[in-house]
């Protein structure tokens, strides 16, 4: 530059460029400070993306490692389940080798079966047979000892009415007290053929109940009323009374053959107690005898048809008490010492017809 151009140029004061200067300066300075405010939080931020990034790589390489460790553990199971499998197909194998063992000896056992359903069959119709038979032998047995039992005791009433009979042609004249005492006699040869006869008729053919409310002591008393008692016997009636539905005739039968027999245990004198208890739907009769009591030995036989321990009689009086108490749907039952019969019956009883 000439001179003159230097002289002819406008001259700026020293103190002005400085302070311009000091201006940039100070621009730049605030530049830069932002710069690095902006730098040091693009800092921090790195850093926790990095501590992020470093845990998620943490996160990642554990879920790795776990990975890994089912991988192992499925494999093993893999291996297990391979194994099991192939225990299964054995097993398969050998089950369809019995199934088919098993078939062909179920086959065996049913042809068996069969041969033995055939023989059971044929021995069943056999041992039918056989049971026929043996029932019809006892049938004839017992029809033989019945007979002769019955002849037996028909015999001596039946002498008694011949030597009667022949002693009253005899003897026409006969005093009118001689007569009533033959008579008498005469009566009751045929009223204990006649009640043997009964007692037959009853065991054989055991007619339907007829059924209607009753008093049970009004029935007990008409059983004793029908009863030649003995002087030195006496009968102890029950104190309470309970309304029945019976078949009151033949349960005054009943409590005759039962008072009449306990009379003869006690060779005609003794107390013979008869109590009545209401039990519910059920009514108890107990006939408690002063006599000597029952032996051990016949206790248990004393209800069997034709079982008897006295020296006449058909032995069916207490097999017949028995058939009605159970036809009412009762029980009857004997305990001793003391003797004493116990009758339990429905107050309702239901027709049952026996054949």
């Amino acid at each position: 530059m000439s001179q003159q151009a230097k002289e002819g140029s406008p001259k700026i004061p020293a103190v002005g460029l400085a302070e311009k200067e000091l201006q940039e300066l100070s621009v730049a300075e605030r530049d830069l400070q932002e710069k690095e405010r902006h730098l040091n939080h693009l800092t921090s931020e790195s850093i926790e993306k990095l501590k992020d990034v470093s845990k998620i790589n943490r996160d990642l390489q554990n879920r790795v490692k776990s990975l890994q460790e089912l991988s192992v553990s499925v494999n093993r199971k893999n291996d297990e389940l391979k194994k099991a499998n192939q225990e299964l197909e054995r097993q398969k194998n050998e089950n369809y080798k019995i199934s088919i063992e098993l078939k062909e000896k179920l086959e065996k056992v049913l042809e068996k079966e069969r041969e033995l359903s055939l023989q059971r069959d044929f021995l069943a119709k056999q041992l039918e047979e056989t049971t026929k038979d043996l029932i019809k032998a006892e049938k004839f047995a017992v029809i033989g000892e019945l007979a002769a039992r019955l002849a037996h005791d028909l015999r001596n009433p039946l002498s008694v009415i011949k030597n009667t009979m022949d002693i009253i042609t005899a003897r026409p004249n006969l005093r009118v007290d001689e007569r009533l005492q033959y008579t008498a006699r005469f009566r009751r040869a045929v009223q204990r053929m006649s009640h043997q006869i009964d007692d037959v008729l009853d065991y054989v053919k055991k007619t339907d109940l007829v059924l209607q409310t009753t008093s049970l002591l009004t029935t007990i008393e008409n059983a004793i009323n029908g009863l030649v008692v003995p002087p030195n016997a006496r009968i102890t009636k029950p104190q309470s009374d309970v309304q029945i539905n019976c078949d009151s005739r033949k349960l005054e039968a009943v409590f005759s053959n039962i008072i009449t027999n306990a009379i003869q245990a006690m060779d005609e004198k003794g107390e013979i107690k008869i109590r009545v208890a209401d039990a519910g739907s059920n009514v108890r009769i107990d006939f408690e005898d002063t006599g000597p009591g029952i032996p051990a030995n016949i206790i248990n036989r004393v209800f069997d048809p034709l079982f008897t321990t006295k020296l006449t009689g058909t032995g069916l009086g207490l097999s017949i008490c028995k058939s009605i108490v159970e036809q009412h749907g009762g029980t009857i039952a004997v305990k001793s010492p003391p003797t004493v019969f116990t009758i339990n019956i429905p107050k309702n009883s239901i027709t049952q017809t026996r054949h």
